[in-house]
């Protein structure tokens, strides 16, 4: 079952997750979708028509590049930046959720 069909996922967190891999190593879209979806065991696959759309949006913004040569991109330097933004906006949404799930607990 995949995650899209069972709860609301932040706003973001797919950019979040594109700029995060391109952080480590230059992909093309398959390759992050395949990344996704095995480094949340299946929960999440992002389809192609969400994840192609927001890979030209983050080029257009100058966070990432596509080498035309072979089809991947590669994140710039103010894709970095922005990728620290969204790492510390992501830390207080998951000590909010840490939170409530303690709170929650019997």
């Amino acid at each position: 079952m995949f995650v899209k069909r069972t709860v609301h996922l932040p706003k973001g967190l797919l950019e979040f997750y594109i700029l995060s891999l391109l952080s480590t190593y230059p992909a093309r879209g398959i390759e992050l979708i395949e990344a996704i979806r095995k480094n949340t065991q299946g929960m999440w696959s992002p389809s192609p028509g969400s994840l192609y759309p927001l890979l030209k949006k983050l080029e257009k913004d100058g966070l990432i590049y596509s080498v035309s040569s072979d089809g991947r991109f590669v994140i710039t330097q103010k894709g970095k930046e922005k990728l620290e933004e969204l790492r510390a906006e992501t830390d207080i949404i998951y000590r909010i959720m840490e939170s409530i799930i303690k709170e929650a607990k019997p």
